[in-house]
This record gives structure tokens, sequence and C-alpha cells, in this order.
């Protein structure tokens, strides 16, 4: 399948000059620049454009903290797995969603999905359940002390945490490089630096550019990975056969409406 030149706005805000030069470094990334055209738009223009299918993606640059869209869910993409943080106890639909994301925009067969919670789960049978009545591979509830003490990221492709603090400790323990925030459950793709840079870090310009990249390659990666999922549940074969009981079911059928309209 050949892919077409991807365009990915990336949303500026405020005139920073030192946030000006971290946009700008993006264009110095050759590797990028073979995949996507980066765009640098005001947020307004960004979301219009993005509506108006004029870009294929979006990334909230360095110098804002975007909040999660309407009708969306957020997945923190990570170099060792994927956390999806909640606000409340898991639920099965919580799961599916989580699995459906990680099937079709990241390309993970049967993932693999933990769930890690601070306390007591008042379902502490959820995991079986999901995996189940659902087909979803799913384990715990587990302690976040557990879940580093054995060392279980690297056996997961995704995580439902139970709170964002959790979550925030999960990223810290495990992500090496930038992580991402994914919005997802949408089909407009839209990403995001997981933490605005530092203005310290921007005087002295020593802001890691892999923030502002690593959204924009996961962008890349999702767009491509759903092309080629749902190029695989395509049907490829046309209609080889006429089918005579077909033509006379509806012969009678018109023939029918004929009547009554007489």
């Amino acid at each position: 399948m050949k892919m077409e030149r991807l365009k990915i706005a990336i949303i500026k805000t405020g005139n920073n000059g030192n946030g000006d030069d971290l946009l700008r470094s993006v264009y110095d990334d050759p590797a990028l620049l073979e995949l996507c055209t980066p765009v640098v738009l005001e947020k307004k223009v960004a979301l219009r454009d993005l509506d108006e299918g004029k870009v294929q993606a979006l990334t909230f640059g360095p110098t804002e903290l975007a909040e999660c869209p309407a009708g969306a869910f957020e997945i923190i993409v990570t170099d060792k797995t994927n956390i999806m943080p909640l606000a409340k106890e898991p639920t099965v639909e919580d799961i599916v969603r989580l699995c459906d994301t990680l099937e079709r925009d990241f390309d993970l067969r049967y993932p693999r999905i933990a769930i890690v919670c601070e306390t007591a789960m008042q379902n502490p049978d959820l995991a079986s359940q999901v995996t189940k009545e659902q087909g979803i591979n799913t384990y715990g509830p587990y302690t976040v002390e557990q879940f580093f003490a054995e060392d279980m990221a690297c056996h997961f492709d995704g995580i439902v945490a139970s709170s964002r603090e959790l979550t925030q400790r999960i990223v810290a323990g495990l992500s090496e490089e930038a992580p991402v925030r994914y919005f997802a459950g949408r089909e407009a793709v839209v990403t995001a630096v997981c933490q605005p840079a530092q203005k310290k870090e921007e005087e002295e310009g020593l802001a890691d550019v892999s923030w502002l990249t690593h959204p924009i390659y996961t962008a890349i990666d999702i767009i491509r990975n759903r092309a080629l999922y749902d190029e695989a549940r395509q049907n490829p074969l046309p209609k080889l056969y006429r089918d005579k009981r077909e033509d006379r079911r509806n012969e009678k059928e018109a023939a029918k409406g004929t009547e009554q309209s007489e």
C-alpha cells in the first residue's frame, strides 16, 4: 500500500522565542521530513484545517498543555507500554475501548492489558470477567508497587490506571524516552507533548526536541496503522456470479409494487 506524504499541523501558542526555536528544530530532523511535512499553525487555524482534511493530524506544541477533546479519551504512549488514565475504577467498556484502540491504532494483535489500582476494587474479578466475556487478555488488579517490583511492564501492551496520580507514577517509573499524549476514540488524529517545555529549559536552550518529535512520529504511526488495519478488513473479492434467485425475487417485488400502485 502506497502512503501519501502526510501533512502534520503543530499548534503554536504565544510568541515565545525559545519555544519557537524548539519548533524550528523539528525541521532539522531529516528522517521526520521524509515522512511528513510539519506545518506550524495557530490553534484555531490548525483545528479548522484538521476538520477540512487539509492536514492529516495535529500535534500540540511544547508551549501548551492540551486538553482532551470532547468525545475522546487519553492514552499515554511510552517506550514500553501504553497507559489509559482514568479518574475512577475501570469498567468493561474502558478495557474494550483500550483494546480496540491498541489493535487499530497501534497494530497490536490480541493485546495484553493490565489493571493497576491503588485501592481494592469493588469488582476484583473484572479482569477474569473481561477475559471470559470479551475475549480480551486482561490481568490484575495489581498495585503499582507489585507492578514495578516484578517488572511487569514488558509483559503488557496496555495498562488501565485508576487515577491520574497513579498514571504519573507509572510513567515516571517506565519511560526512558519522552512520553506522548494521544487523544484516542476519534477519526481525527491528535497528539501532544506529555508536558510543556519548562521555561528555564527554554531560556537555556536545553529543551529536548524529542518531546515534540515523538508526538509527531506517533501521529504518523497511527495514521499508517489505521490504513493497514482498515485495508485488511475490506472485502477485495467482487461478486463473480449472478444469483438468479435474487433476480426473480426482485422481479416479484417490483411486480407487487406495480399492482399495489394500480
